[in-house]
């Protein structure tokens, strides 16, 4: 706007607003009529059709003007006629004092004659404070109107504006308006790459990723959902309208492009076979889609595409079921045939997916097949869709069982556990004479995954219990029975039981063997015998298919589970190093729980948020509940309790493995809020898990407790939880069980030594949140010298953990050591504050998060709406979502 007005203020008297279809030109327009009358201008207003005619547009207001400036028969041969009717529109116009302004739609239609009484006005108002404004669509396809534009500009007549298409900025904060949250990159990206920006098309995409469920909000976060699911936009949007406008045939050729695009420059004669037209007929009609700036043709029509990718996303939705796969099958067998290329290989198996039986079904499962095996790691979702076609395609019993393994296995890695033990119950109850003791294993092990995904908890049961079984040999039927057991957390029950037949399932099929021998090395971990997993470790040519590489992969990412569910992070980083594996390829709760524990908290928590809402976080293994104890300590540190709550419901409601570290998780929020007494209520549930001889986490459990006994003055209490403490230390001897076993001695009993061997080993572990904690409990406790809390304030501004720096700083204040950089103090207690508030926090919580009186509450806020400017918490929550504050 504020380049169109300063454009008018210039002695240039025609401005031309131009920008793509669905820039906002025709509302942009309107907005500079409402400017200018708000200015005392006279403001009429015209529009100009296809066929060229000029309409005249009422804009209200009693001074408003109808006015068409043609056409005028003969004008833009004989420049007297356009001179002399444009002289009739100034007198109309103007009025005499020429104060007056005529706005122009869709210009790009305007007919020769007209444009050359537009010319002719445009020199009778120079020197005059009248203006005119019209809006141009581009790109302009006559060659005569971008030089008659060169030629008034070259004059001084003529200044052009252009409406730029939206920012990565402009549509983040669009986003922000819909769903109420911070958008990540990747959905930012997504909606820019299917609008190129354009306003319209920015609404519209938003609208489809939202309807088709490719964005989900967890915390104060939105997220694209399977970035490559089809989207379906609205089919009455201004795109669409506009394609239908040109006709039927041109509607039909649309259509066909926009499903045949990716075949360059075949796409002519391709479209011809699908509408029987000729070759030189279809490039008539793609001429008229290019003009109206549908199409955009490359040099020497090397390709066909839509600058605006969502106008085909748009056509497509609107095929009938049978349109887009007669398409696809066209498109398909030409490639086949070795009559057209297409170099989207991703595409290309797309329409073989959708052309089905209507082309070659052998050659197209093949296809689909070995496609969904290449970008199953990069695109399980994409690759999940071509299997769910293949299936269909299946002929005999061997190729239904070829696909529908390939396809559970597919759910199983995408969490779709609903499809995935369909299918798995299908293969085990109606193909199991066509199952390998191998493949029997494999689906038997992702049935019983599936099962504690759908929380069948019934049916896990009856299978621990032999109550129920599934066609198998015996070492089949032990390992499967394991895991059952394992997904009820009765590890004490997998290690007895894989303990007393080892000898059986390790004589049988390699698969089972495998399975078996990670499962039995879990299980005895957990329930604090370390010493198989410490010598798998060391050992790691002995692990069963290991020069298979998905195998590898999979006995690296148990074994880093295992070191970081007992905090080990500098033993896991090794692991990774000697295996030579990139970060990439680790689960999901081992790259979080590492970048948790590495001091990466805000790629941690992004991890773990993503994986929440776009459903990868829904893998039942051992690591996820570690994962989520990891990151919601690091939520609680940077003061971010509502997500850190909303995370711990979320983890409850999947029931993961190892589930009783929850417990932990949640007594870390109750502190926070100062509700010791639940959260020591959540840790003694924990230790009821020992009944089912679980180990694992006890550490940190008796340490919590510890701490809580010693804030209560309850030192007897605190005695005896160390002595617990210790008998952990001594049977799981990990590196952070001996850190909080000195920790707490020294603590509770004083003890110097204790308290510098914490330290080193804390230093050591190379985990800096915890290292803060560490530090800030010994000087807590007078255990250690107050000079630590520099270091621990310093660590923890690093990590972003405003709410733990405002603790603190407050323990500084108390040793009488100087908190650096007031100023900076002052910003940052107004940001922990202002982020408690947005996060729905009482005024009381608020007062227990910051260590402080409701009185001091109340006051800090006061002062932080008076100063801000906001006058509620919803309007601060906004503020900090789009990132005013």
């Amino acid at each position: 706007m504020h380049a169109v007005l300063a454009a008018i203020a210039t002695d240039r008297p025609l401005v031309l607003v131009t920008g793509p279809t669905g820039v906002g030109r025709t509302s942009f327009l309107g907005k500079v009529g409402d400017e200018l009358r708000k200015r005392g201008t006279r403001v009429s207003a015209t529009r100009f059709t296809r066929e060229g005619d000029a309409v005249p547009v009422w804009l209200g207001g009693a001074d408003t003007v109808r006015l068409s400036i043609g056409p005028v028969a003969g004008a833009h041969r004989e420049p007297e006629i356009a001179r002399r009717a444009a002289v009739v529109v100034a007198n109309t116009l103007f009025r005499g004092d020429g104060e007056g302004a005529l706005l122009i739609d869709d210009a790009q239609w305007i007919d020769d004659d007209s444009r050359a009484v537009l010319e002719a006005l445009a020199r009778r108002m120079a020197g005059t404070s009248a203006v005119c404004v019209c809006a141009v669509r581009t790109p302009l396809t006559r060659a005569d109107q971008v030089a008659w534009a060169r030629k008034l500009s070259d004059e001084g007549l003529l200044r052009s504006v252009r409406l730029r298409p939206m920012t990565a900025a402009a549509i983040s904060r669009q986003l922000t308006a819909v769903t109420l949250a911070r958008p990540d990159g990747e959905l930012v990206a997504r909606v820019g790459a299917l609008s190129r920006g354009i306003p319209a098309a920015v609404r519209d995409s938003i609208g489809a990723l939202w309807h088709n469920g490719s964005i989900q909000v967890f915390g104060s976060s939105a997220y694209l959902v399977d970035g490559t699911r089809p989207v379906e936009p609205p089919q009455d949007n201004e795109f669409v309208r506009m394609i239908r406008g040109l006709g039927r045939r041109a509607h039909a050729a649309a259509k066909a492009v926009s499903v045949l695009a990716p075949f360059g420059a075949d796409v002519p004669r391709l479209v011809s076979e699908v509408l029987g037209t000729t070759e030189p007929e279809t490039v008539t009609l793609l001429e008229t889609l290019r003009q109206t700036g549908i199409l955009h043709r490359g040099h020497h029509g090397s390709s066909w595409r839509f600058p605006v990718p969502l106008v085909a996303s748009a056509l497509v939705a609107g095929m009938g079921p049978f349109e887009r796969r007669r398409l696809a099958a066209k498109a398909v067998g030409a490639v086949w045939a070795g009559d057209a290329r297409c170099a989207d290989a991703d595409y290309l198996t797309d329409l073989v997916a959708d052309a089905g039986r209507l082309i070659d079904p052998q050659r197209a499962l093949r296809e689909l097949l070995l496609r969904s095996t290449e970008v199953g790691a990069q695109a399980p979702e994409r690759a999940l869709r071509w299997l769910d076609s293949a299936i269909g395609l299946a002929e005999s019993r061997a190729q239904h069982v070829m696909v529908m393994r390939a396809h559970i296995a597919a759910c199983h890695t995408q969490g779709d556990h609903e499809r995935g033990l369909r299918g798995a119950l299908l293969l085990l109850n109606d193909f199991a004479d066509e199952l390998t003791p191998d493949v029997t294993q494999d689906v038997q092990v992702m049935a019983v995954h599936a099962l504690k995904g759908v929380r069948d908890t019934e049916a896990l049961q009856e299978i621990a219990d032999l109550r129920s079984r599934w066609a198998g040999d015996d070492a089949v039927g032990t390992v499967t029975r394991a895991f059952a057991y394992s997904m009820l957390d009765r590890w004490d029950q997998v290690r007895d039981l894989l303990a007393r037949t080892e000898d059986q399932w390790r004589a049988g099929n390699t698969t089972s063997v495998r399975y078996g021998s990670q499962l039995y090395l879990m299980a005895a971990l957990w329930t604090g015998r370390v010493e198989r997993f410490e010598q798998s470790l060391a050992d790691r040519s002995q692990w069963p298919l290991r020069d298979v590489g998905r195998h590898r992969v999979e006995h690296v990412n148990s074994h880093l589970t295992a070191l970081l569910v007992t905090g080990d992070s500098s033993r896991a980083e090794k692991l990774l190093i000697d295996e030579d594996l990139p970060v990439e390829s680790l689960r999901l709760a081992n790259r979080a729980m590492l970048a948790a524990m590495c001091g990466q908290a805000d790629l941690a928590v992004h991890l773990a948020t993503r994986g929440i809402a776009n459903g990868t976080d829904r893998d039942l293994d051992a690591g996820s509940a570690a994962m989520y104890q990891n990151v919601v300590e690091v939520l609680v540190a940077q003061g971010k309790l509502t997500t850190a709550r909303e995370m711990l419901i979320t983890a409850r409601e999947t029931g993961p493995q190892l589930e009783h570290l929850l417990y932990i998780a949640e007594a870390r929020i109750d502190r926070a809020l100062g509700e010791n007494g639940r959260a020591a209520a959540k840790l003694r549930a924990f230790l009821e898990t020992r009944e089912r001889g679980l180990l694992v986490g006890a550490d940190l459990c008796w340490s919590e407790l510890a701490d809580l006994a010693l804030e209560a003055g309850d030192r007897q209490e605190a005695r005896r939880c160390l002595a617990e403490l210790e008998l952990v230390a001594e049977s799981m001897p990990t590196s952070r069980a001996l850190t909080h076993a000195r920790l707490v001695r020294a603590c509770v009993c004083h003890a110097p030594q204790a308290a510098g061997e914490s330290l080193r080993l804390a230093r050591e572990r190379g985990q800096p949140l915890e290292l803060a904690a560490t530090a800030a409990r010994l000087v807590r406790h007078g255990a250690g010298e107050p000079t630590l809390l520099s270091e621990v304030y310093e660590l923890l501004g690093e990590l972003g953990a405003l709410l733990y720096r405002s603790w603190i700083r407050n323990l500084m204040r108390q040793h009488g050591v100087v908190v650096p950089g007031r100023k900076e103090t002052v910003a940052e207690n107004e940001r922990v504050l202002a982020m408690l508030a947005a996060d729905g926090l009482t005024n009381k919580q608020l007062a227990m998060a910051l260590h402080t009186t409701e009185k001091s509450v109340e006051g800090r806020l006061s002062r932080l709406f008076a100063h801000t400017g906001f006058r509620s918490r919803i309007e601060l929550s906004t503020a900090m979502l789009t990132g005013e504050f």
